[in-house]
């Protein structure tokens, strides 16, 4: 059998992870794989949500070999504890670098998971002259200064602006995940790179059909008739909650309503205590559900949330607004206009979008969607899917970046 190009890919989480960078990573190696390139690649020995979850040193899926590095696993609540999490993986990723051999790689990829992982990805192979593709999934210091875990022009900000300068100018290739970060991007580099805007796919391939009440999680959940509005994934610190979560308050005596939240991360905290301290019922939280099961779970709201924090666009791309159009559901935006996902739905009528802070706006807006027929609520969702299709098909995206990631190798 012929093999193609050989391929190293660094990012903290892979297959099995059920987060989303790893859902999209996993899936860039399965492509790369499918057209007869050999993939490896270097990750955490830890799952990102559950640290207790350890995986195999070596182990392979698909024909992709996986390493498994070690790290430390403290809680992602402490935020001296996750700095020591990104620190050990990135010397036991460095170690594992320099140990690869010259001539044996044809390109690495690297991403910002976790941050300035891809720093020495890029200084490794500078040192032994092989192509490196910078996958920017958010950038730093940026997005650590806009989350209060480092101070503006502070030591530790320059420092981080510094390696990620050195990241992107020695890259061979920039893939950006919108146009709002490629500018970001430019105004960084110290030299001319060649940059991609390239957007993500749905990570799912299915979509859960039948009637609205038919749908088996909900059946499992008893979430019965209630308006579910959903935020599944992720619960980042650059993501705030706070107006989602007023809005539940106000609804409380409004039977209607569900607000259910799944996923982990350091703001799930913030969701349980205000659930507890304002004795809401209307409030749920459920864990991150596994990927063969979320085209079901998705399935089962009738508005999906997508946040994105003040300060945050063109630093990170939050991709649910991808999985929530795909499988055809209304969306609730809560986050600066423009951005990456406005543009998405100035382009599709019916669905929600308000600011940061606007509680009462949302409130209103929620029982106007609850009033609306249940098929003019479809129609909303069946709008959302047909421009899903068009713009975000996964088979396409994922072979438009592999080819693009392939062209650095030629």
């Amino acid at each position: 059998m012929m093999f193609g190009k050989r391929i190293l890919i660094l990012s903290q989480v892979f297959w099995p992870d059920s987060s989303a960078v790893s859902q999209v990573m996993t899936d860039l190696a399965e492509e790369l794989s499918r057209r007869r390139n050999r993939v490896e690649v270097f990750s955490s020995r830890f799952a990102y949500e559950n640290p207790k979850v350890r995986f195999d040193a070596y182990e392979e899926h698909g024909g992709i070999r996986i390493r498994r590095l070690w790290q430390t696993v403290f809680a992602k609540t402490s935020r001296g504890g996750r700095l020591l999490n990104f620190l050990t993986f990135n010397i036991s990723l460095l170690i594992s670098l320099f140990a690869v051999r010259k001539g044996k790689i044809d390109l690495i990829i690297g991403t910002t998971v976790p941050p300035l992982s891809s720093f020495f990805g890029a200084v490794v192979a500078r040192v032994k002259k092989i192509p490196f593709a910078f996958w920017a999934m958010d950038l730093q210091p940026e997005l650590a200064i806009t989350a209060g875990y480092i101070r503006k022009n502070g030591l530790s900000a320059r420092i981080l602006a510094k390696m990620s300068d050195v990241s992107m100018s020695n890259s061979d290739l920039i893939v950006s995940l919108d146009r709002f970060m490629t500018a970001h991007i430019k105004t960084r580099l110290v030299k001319p790179v060649r940059i991609v805007t390239h957007t993500l796919w749905p990570a799912m391939d299915k979509v859960n059909e039948g009637e609205r009440l038919d749908n088996s999680f909900r059946k499992e959940h008893g979430l019965s008739d209630k308006i579910v509005i959903m935020y599944s994934g992720n619960m980042s610190v650059m993501h705030p909650l706070d107006t989602l979560l007023r809005a539940a308050g106000e609804l409380r005596a409004d039977d209607r309503f569900l607000f259910l939240f799944i996923g982990g991360g350091v703001r799930k905290l913030e969701v349980a205590k205000y659930q507890r301290e304002n004795h809401l019922a209307n409030i749920r939280l459920l864990p991150l559900q596994d990927r063969a099961r979320i085209s079901i779970s998705l399935g089962a709201a009738d508005l999906q949330a997508v946040v994105l924090g003040d300060g945050c666009v063109g630093l990170t791309h939050p991709n649910k607004i991808y999985g929530a159009m795909f499988i055809g559901k209304p969306i609730l935006y809560i986050g600066p206009r423009p951005s990456h996902i406005t543009e998405i739905l100035d382009s599709c009528p019916g669905n929600i979008s308000v600011p940061h802070g606007s509680t009462e706006e949302l409130v209103r807006r929620l029982k106007e969607f609850a009033s609306r027929s249940e098929e003019d609520r479809g129609k909303v969702g069946r709008s959302n899917r047909e421009y899903g299709l068009i713009h975000f098909s996964a088979v396409k995206l994922k072979e438009a970046l592999v080819s693009e990631l392939l062209s650095v190798t030629k």
